[in-house]
């Protein structure tokens, strides 16, 4: 039994031993100043193993409820499929642990509900991993459409894919995905997107595989109305050769469009563009910082002071509220009303 966290520190464990838990999460909790990285649980005991070496973690399991009786073990990150973060983050919450969900917080709105009720009873702290509200040129635009430089929002954009070819992969699987970027890639240009303009009150959307034919779609299409007034645009792929993913905001003052920063990638550029269409737009550009660590660090000082994350529950509910309109609306071709 591994020792009980510092004091100021939270103890980590890692459910689901894949891509994004070994390149992305275990260095995120690693570098994060309140962390420290406790265990990997995986179905092979030899998996996880490989990944409590790899990262110098304490303890491997291959057994979830033994994992979760380890008190050293305060918060888990839930690193599953898709499909399958229900049955971990219950289990996890029901134990008494803090939850952090990898996006989407579930692939339908019973499971959402059913995490967010579980966190609600067991009073433990609930949030998903929509890293990208913390890259610095998001924080930038925010902070200028808070402060009035934009003026009244009119229209937002975002588009974010790659080219994601045929693979032996369970993003492929539409039972254990859910679906393809519009389950996969559009959790995180919504929940930006809502960060920037607020609540999305209608969805009309498209989906479709216009290069690959495996059982997801490769491409997703919205057009989104904000109670705000403001309408957005939605372009998520798997048959796109982009990088980095781009934001555009646009108002009644002014216009930001930001290159890079839907993506963990090295830079970033911002153009900003304030008068006659004639006159040069400013330009800022700028390093990425580690967006995923700023993420736990944000999460496990909410659970060192007992207080909300930033990212909560109803976010990712809400997120999940949206993406469900696409694919209805999608399915029924026509749009779909999220008020009320």
């Amino acid at each position: 039994m591994a020792e009980t966290s510092s004091a100021g520190r939270v103890g980590w464990a890692v459910l689901g031993c894949g891509r994004v838990a070994d390149r992305r999460i275990a260095p995120a909790i690693l570098g994060a100043d309140n962390a420290e990285l406790v265990a990997f649980c995986s179905r092979s005991l030899d998996r996880a193993s490989e990944y409590m070496e790899r990262h110098e973690a304490e303890l491997a399991f291959d057994n979830l409820d033994e994992m979760l009786a380890e008190p050293a073990v305060e918060a888990v990150y839930v690193a599953t499929p898709n499909a399958l973060h229900v049955e971990g983050a219950v289990a996890a919450l029901e134990a008494g642990k803090h939850v952090l969900v990898d996006k989407p917080l579930a692939t339908t709105l019973d499971d959402a509900r059913q995490i967010a009720e579980a966190a609600q009873r067991t009073r433990r702290t609930l949030s998903v991993m929509f890293q990208m509200r913390y890259h610095p040129a998001n924080e930038q635009v925010k902070q200028m459409i808070e402060e009035g430089a934009l003026g009244r929002l009119s229209v937002v954009r975002a588009q974010i894919g790659f080219w994601f070819a045929p693979a032996e992969v369970w993003r492929h699987d539409v039972e254990l995905a859910g679906g393809g970027p519009g389950m996969d890639l559009a959790p995180h240009a919504i929940d930006l997107l809502r960060s920037l303009a607020g609540d999305v009150t209608g969805v009309q959307a498209t989906t479709g595989n216009v290069q690959f034919h495996y059982n997801v779609e490769d491409l997703a299409l919205a057009t989104l109305w904000f109670a705000s007034g403001a309408m957005g645009r939605l372009d998520v792929s798997y048959c796109t050769h982009e990088y980095g993913g781009r934001v555009e905001v646009h108002g009644s003052e002014a216009s930001a469009v930001i290159d890079g920063s839907l993506q963990q990638i090295g830079g970033y550029r911002i153009w900003y563009r304030r008068g006659k269409p004639d006159e040069p737009a400013q330009i800022v550009e700028g390093q990425t910082s580690n967006c995923y660590e700023a993420a736990i660090e944000e999460f496990s000082d909410a659970v060192l002071q007992g207080r909300q994350p930033a990212i909560t529950a109803t976010d990712g509910l809400r997120n999940l509220e949206v993406i469900e309109a696409m694919y209805e609306s999608a399915r029924t071709e026509r749009r779909v009303s999220l008020e009320g």
